[in-house]
């Protein structure tokens, strides 16, 4: 599967039917791996519209693809995504079916590419956001630089 445990930082971009310009776009996600399934929190920050947390869940079910569940965004949503091979396709919808969303996962060099549509209320919603997995920096006393940092 292409989801891989741990923090990852995200940045990118939201277009809304309509506008020209796109809003910035920032993301914190912390996915964790348990037995059967995943689950991801997102703290989203969307220059306009604010923060935006999600919880998502996702579980392998019996035809070989997954099952996922996201709470957030004002709503519920359910549905199905294909996570082993490319292309990683997903779509998802709340319980009223007035809600839709659709979504891509690929690899990148140095991460995760996320691409999707949400139409809801007749409007479009279109977002591109690029992640990478959170580096700690590590530092200590037995640590010695080799480089000269004089110019001579």
């Amino acid at each position: 599967m292409l989801l891989q445990a741990g923090h990852w930082l995200g940045k990118g971009s939201l277009l809304v039917e309509g506008q020209s310009l796109g809003q910035g776009v920032s993301c914190d996600v912390q996915v964790t791996h348990e037995e059967v399934e995943f689950n991801i929190a997102v703290e989203m920050d969307i220059k306009e519209l604010g923060g935006r947390a999600l919880s998502i869940r996702v579980v392998a079910n019996e035809e070989g693809t997954y099952t996922v569940d996201v709470r957030g965004l004002g709503g519920t949503y359910t549905g199905i995504a294909k996570l082993d091979s490319p292309p990683n396709l997903g779509m998802l919808w709340d319980e009223q079916g007035q809600t839709y969303i659709t979504f891509t996962l690929f690899a990148l060099r140095e991460g995760y590419g996320f691409r999707g549509f949400l139409r809801e209320d007749g409007t479009t919603y279109t977002w591109e956001v690029a992640f990478s997995l959170k580096q700690d920096v590590v530092g200590g006393a037995n640590v010695v630089s080799l480089a000269n940092r004089r110019r001579r």
